[in-house]
């Protein structure tokens, strides 16, 4: 039998309703890029890992950068912990290697940083 996206998300809502689930995953897509790197493909391989999730997305925010900057000296990190701060997300979905220290900020607001290895050109591993 052929389920339509209706089905499937009344019995997806059905189930967590269930469990005790009311609220999907909310997340922030990051980027870092540098100058030349498309952007878009960066953006549309993260929003793959969080759609596949089924997590909602929030915000799609992106940092370019020519070297490597401290997460803090970044704007748009600035943004997605603010919006992790409010509680408009629960995560950070990012290609951006992560020290310890943005780890232990994101527990301290209870929230999770979901790193996804970046290739070039959508490849896949």
């Amino acid at each position: 039998m052929t389920r339509t996206l209706g089905d499937i998300a009344r019995r997806r809502a059905l189930a967590d309703a269930a469990a005790g689930f009311t609220d999907r995953v909310a997340v922030v897509l990051y980027a870092c890029v540098t100058p030349g790197q498309d952007r878009n493909d960066v953006i549309a391989q993260l929003r793959q890992h969080a759609v596949a999730r089924d997590w909602v997305i929030r915000a799609e925010i992106t940092d370019c950068f020519q070297e490597a900057a401290a997460l803090d000296d970044r704007p748009g990190w600035r943004q997605a912990m603010g919006l992790i701060a409010a509680s408009t997300a629960m995560g950070i979905v990012t290609t951006a290697s992560s020290s310890p220290s943005a780890q232990d900020k994101l527990r301290g607001y209870h929230a999770f940083l979901f790193e996804v290895p970046y290739r070039s050109g959508g490849e896949r591993k």
